[in-house]
């Protein structure tokens, strides 16, 4: 008998005790603690592409009133971003001249820059020129709506325009943070809704234009009253209403899945729209910089948001790519993904997620037996299998050692890859006699591994 088949008949053996000793600690862990997992994954069973759209979003802040990316370009297209979303469009690029006169120039180096690295613009239509703000402040509603109206007309037409950029499906998001930026309302003065309206109209007035899509309210969390005024405005007055999009900071991964839950049951009073595209237009651990930026807490955080979001979101846009000039605090130097070129655009930990990420590929496998702290998202990726495993606790302390049983694979000599985050990788080679793979996998705290069995 070889050694491999031996090996095969002692797992299988021991796995029923094993998955049933597992189950009691789950039985008795899950009251006070939580539940822990058990990863059963079926090679045969695929669920649709990989969603690499989730992910391969980028946010770059306000830093510099400059295109920020020029000095990075390698670096941010080695992440194969989709999208690259970009605020203060108006105000730090200086569009707006005069009624009717505008410069697209400046903002014009900032999208190409995004073209550049592979991705596709995500305009959030902010801030407001001084010269046709209301008290001459960015944050101010326009003192004249039909001059912001054309200014998005002419900025669509610009972008989207087939006689001129010709950029096909751009996202144009409606402001950025405005509960914050502008303390805009849903139900008053200055009230979201007319932003929102004028905005629509001045983008479907411009002429000859591919594909694009618009929408909001970039809210700085999900807060179930706008949607609900803002689902009812658009149907209200026939605005075109194409994503729904908010921005999440918080370790706390249960409130991201509440925010999801509390969308889907707000879309079942407005069929309509039940299918829209859902978007979290900023996200992190922190909405204020901290140590975990610049440790590997933030990307096993990202990695853990990704695995559990998956099929319920559509995009995660990672805030930010690069950090300013300035530490913004003692804690941390920014939330960049790289440090500033000042300090050498050093990639951090949150950019090494990211690229763990994108060696997942191929169609997505059923994967079963998520806990509280362990979840995963499997593939296969031509004739090799994966699968991503991530422990997430956000008290820094969870350890646990994760069964692993992949079945309905062809028997055969496979390489054994294990890609750890952070840390190294380990390969090995071993013969499956019969259809499946059983293995246990230690992760200590806040790790994450992608294990990767390839047929020679």
């Amino acid at each position: 008998m070889s050694k491999g088949l031996k090996t095969t008949l002692l797992l299988l053996v021991l796995l029923p005790l094993l998955i049933l000793g597992l189950k009691t600690v789950n039985d008795l862990r899950k009251g006070a603690a939580g539940t822990l997992a058990n990863i059963f994954v079926d090679v045969k069973s695929p669920q649709g592409s990989v969603p690499s759209s989730l992910w391969q979003n980028l946010a770059q802040g306000g830093e510099e009133s400059k295109d920020m990316l020029s000095s990075a370009l390698p670096q941010v297209a080695a992440l194969s971003p989709q999208y690259i979303r970009l605020d203060h469009i108006y105000d730090f690029f200086d569009v707006y001249k005069s009624p009717g006169n505008y410069d697209f120039s400046g903002l014009d180096q900032a999208v190409n820059s995004i073209l550049q690295t592979g991705a596709k613009p995500m305009l959030s239509l902010s801030y407001t020129p001084s010269s046709l703000a209301q008290n001459g402040s960015i944050i101010d509603p326009p003192k004249d709506w039909n001059e912001w109206q054309s200014l998005i007309r002419a900025t669509v037409e610009h972008y989207s325009g087939r006689n001129q950029q010709n950029i096909t499906n751009i996202y144009y998001e409606v402001w950025n943070e405005p509960d914050l930026f502008g303390n805009w309302h849903y139900a008053k003065n200055p009230n979201y809704q007319t932003l929102y309206y004028h905005s629509v109209k001045g983008a479907q007035s411009a002429p000859n234009t591919n594909p694009y899509k618009i929408g909001g309210p970039a809210i700085t969390a999900f807060y179930p009253n706008w949607f609900k005024s803002l689902f009812k405005f658009a149907h209200e007055n026939g605005l075109r209403m194409d994503f729904v999009s908010w921005h999440k900071y918080s370790k706390n991964p249960e409130e991201y899945e509440d925010d999801f839950e509390k969308l889907s049951q707000i879309l079942t009073d407005y069929p309509e729209y039940f299918n829209i595209e859902r978007i979290i237009t900023e996200f992190g651990p922190n909405p204020e910089p901290d140590a975990w930026y610049d440790s590997h807490l933030s990307g096993t955080h990202l990695l853990s948001m990704v695995t559990r979001l998956s099929g319920k979101i559509h995009r995660l846009f990672t805030f930010e790519i690069k950090d300013g000039p300035q530490p913004r605090n003692k804690q941390s130097q920014g939330w960049g993904l790289l440090t500033h070129e000042s300090k050498g655009l050093k990639e951090k930990p949150r950019y090494q997620a990211l690229k763990l990420l994108n060696q997942l590929g191929g169609n997505r496998l059923l994967l079963k037996g998520e806990g509280s702290w362990v979840t995963g998202l499997a593939s296969q990726n031509g004739t090799t299998t994966q699968v991503l495993l991530v422990n997430y606790d956000q008290r820094n302390t969870h350890h646990e050692t994760v069964p692993v049983y992949i079945r309905n694979l062809d028997p055969g000599t496979y390489q054994i890859k294990t890609t750890n985050y952070p840390g190294k990788t380990t390969t090995t080679q071993t013969t499956i006699d019969t259809n499946f793979y059983a293995r246990s996998l230690p992760l200590s705290p806040n790790s994450a591994l992608l294990l990767e069995l390839k047929r020679l």
